[in-house]
């Protein structure tokens, strides 16, 4: 995440109309803000200083999606609705909590264009229910309108209520109803403004988030998704669950890189990312490891005998059909060696050698039977 900080929050950024600006915070602490031209103040600053903002942090923890807070006063200065997303190392199965990031939308700007500040025939006030029930301070127009209002309404949000209260000041009944019509739609506006601003923002962040750990090419999880999910499988605990790890290598790629293009080395490696998808099992983890290198997490397999059948399993899926690139047939080949796991003390690199190791015993037979 902080080595794309850049590239994400720029596409945040560029994509939403109402965005002021975006913060990381690991652990709950700000580390960086973008853009950082007038927002310096925020880095260094620890939700945990500011109750009110660290429990609309909490609450996006909990829900484990976006949660909608404010309108919140900046440390930076100034007023705006901040949208939290949790982020956790160990997605998509989020069960670590690695800190989070603020979407900080100009407060200002969402009602100006809304019209609520320019509105005349009502005077209007909004104060939010959080998603806990308890009622907060109003924050637009004056708190009275709540205890002697025409017409109160709720507007939801992706989390929690803003509830709109309104005095109508024409005494004419059919202009009544028609600016109780028009304050409807402002507050439907309002809703449709955040609503939609959040929608953007966290639909780009958990494209660029999911980018991060898939692989480009070939659409599975990458190296880091692999070694994340090794780390939490192996990571010390009275119930480590067992697996296989399989070290997946592609016989002849440069060859068929050489002959036909990388164009057909690339296709190459989506058929065979395919077919291993299809082969193993729902609970079981296909990535691509880097260039012609797969590896494949087998979860709850425990003895050699079950590997082998899955291994040989994968070998006849995979090479039994060639892959037709234009006029020429392409037919996979594939090294393929494991390593047990059953809570033994051993790391993760340990892991791959062992693994590693017996896939070259593997491809050192394939080249001795094509000689």
């Amino acid at each position: 995440m902080k080595e794309n900080w850049t590239i994400i929050a720029g596409k945040l950024l560029g994509k939403a109309h109402y965005v002021r600006n975006v913060g990381l915070a690991p652990d709950n602490i700000i580390t960086h803000v973008y853009p950082l031209e007038g927002n310096e103040a925020a880095i260094g600053f620890d939700f945990r200083t500011r109750p009110e903002q660290f429990k609309t942090v909490m609450f996006a923890k909990e829900l484990q999606s976006v949660y909608v807070a404010g309108p919140v006063e900046l440390v930076q200065g100034g007023t705006a609705i901040i949208a939290r997303y949790p982020i956790f190392s160990d997605y998509p199965t989020k069960g670590n909590y690695w800190g989070s990031v603020s979407v900080v939308m100009n407060y200002e700007k969402i009602l100006d264009d809304s019209g609520l500040s320019t509105f005349e025939g009502a005077e209007i006030s909004l104060r939010k229910q959080r998603l806990d029930g308890s009622i907060g301070d109003v924050f637009y127009g004056k708190a009275s309108i709540f205890d002697d209002s025409d017409m109160e309404f709720p507007i939801n949000l992706p989390s929690g209520k803003l509830l709109l209260a309104a005095n109508f000041q024409l005494r004419n009944i059919e202009h009544i109803q028609f600016t109780e019509a028009v304050v409807r739609s402002l507050g439907g506006f309002v809703a449709l403004i955040c609503y939609f601003s959040v929608a953007l923002l966290y639909r780009n962040y958990k494209s660029a988030h999911k980018d991060s750990l898939h692989d480009e090419l070939t659409r599975i999880p990458n190296r880091r998704f692999i070694i994340t999910l090794l780390e939490r499988l192996m990571a010390p605990a009275d119930n480590k669950q067992p697996f296989a790890l399989l070290y997946i290598d592609l016989n002849g790629f440069k060859l068929v890189n050489d002959n036909l293009g990388h164009e057909a080395g690339d296709e190459l490696l989506k058929y065979v990312a395919n077919r291993l998808v299809d082969t193993v099992r729902a609970s079981d983890t296909v990535s691509r490891f880097g260039g012609d290198e797969f590896m494949v997490v087998l979860r709850g397999v425990t003895k050699q005998e079950q590997v082998r059948k899955i291994v040989k399993h994968i070998y006849q899926s995979v090479e039994s059909d060639p892959l037709i690139w234009y006029d020429n047939k392409i037919q996979p080949s594939l090294s393929i060696g494991y390593s047990l796991y059953h809570g033994q003390d051993i790391s993760i690199q340990q892991l791959f050698a062992s693994a590693d190791k017996y896939m070259y015993e593997q491809k050192k037979r394939f080249k001795d039977l094509t000689k």
